[in-house]
């Protein structure tokens, strides 16, 4: 639909704050929550609510578990949805292979968290961003994930995170191969510090600096109206 708006338009994103890049400690998360330190690991971060689309993370488990029995999702985050994906968590058999985390800190356990992980895991449906992503990645967790509204802006193949569909087979396949190939993990790992620091609120805001010089190079002023019998405001430039 045409609105006739011919107004440019050009969206910044809300920059990662520096200072999130700061490693955590994954160690001390595992110890604190015992869990092997070389148990692997795929982390959620978020609201538990049924738009965040967990129930499909729980089910692409179950195929993951089939080829890595002692896998673990950590699920991080309260919300409306908690109650159900804990009952579901028990319907699928996924007790010994989910555990369940209330908010972190944001300047401590969460990073611990994140740190503590092999793969950050995400396919949420609604996001308008998906900052989740930003922080894993600054951090140096490779990313699987659908791509969808927000997510599709900041998801880049080769950029620390690999793209899957929503879709059993084709997420549980990726996850699997990624835990198997720890030189792999490493790659994506310096992938995704590169690319999280193009994000960042420094980043950020030179960008919008560039933006308004560009406005201000481009700007075209219309000569001063001469004011008429009805007109006793002041000239102004439109």
């Amino acid at each position: 639909m045409d609105y006739g708006v011919t107004t440019p338009l050009h969206i910044l994103p809300t920059g990662l704050d520096a200072a999130f890049s700061k490693h955590g400690d994954g160690e001390r998360f595992r110890r604190k929550y015992k869990i092997d330190s070389d148990r692997p690991v795929l982390c959620h971060v978020g609201r538990s609510a049924h738009e965040k689309n967990i129930d499909f993370l729980l089910e692409m488990l179950v195929l993951v578990r089939t080829e890595i029995p002692d896998i673990l999702l950590i699920l991080t985050g309260e919300g409306p949805a908690r109650r159900h994906l804990e009952t579901k968590t028990h319907t699928l058999g996924l007790c010994d292979n989910v555990r369940f985390i209330n908010y972190l800190d944001r300047d401590t356990e969460l990073k611990d968290c994140y740190c503590a992980s092999d793969i950050f895991v995400f396919a949420s449906r609604t996001e308008t961003q998906g900052l989740v992503l930003l922080e894993a990645m600054a951090l140096g967790v490779p990313v699987i994930s659908t791509a969808v509204l927000g997510t599709i802006d900041i998801l880049r193949p080769e950029k620390g995170a690999i793209i899957a569909e929503e879709n059993l087979e084709d997420f549980s396949i990726k996850v699997t191969a990624l835990l198997r190939d720890e030189s792999l993990r490493q790659v994506k790992s310096l992938e995704a510090i590169k690319y999280a620091v193009s994000w960042s609120a420094e980043s950020t805001t030179l960008r919008l600096i560039d933006f308004y010089n560009a406005v201000i190079d481009n700007q075209q002023t219309v000569p001063l109206k001469t004011p008429g019998p009805a007109d006793n405001a002041p000239d102004r430039i439109h």
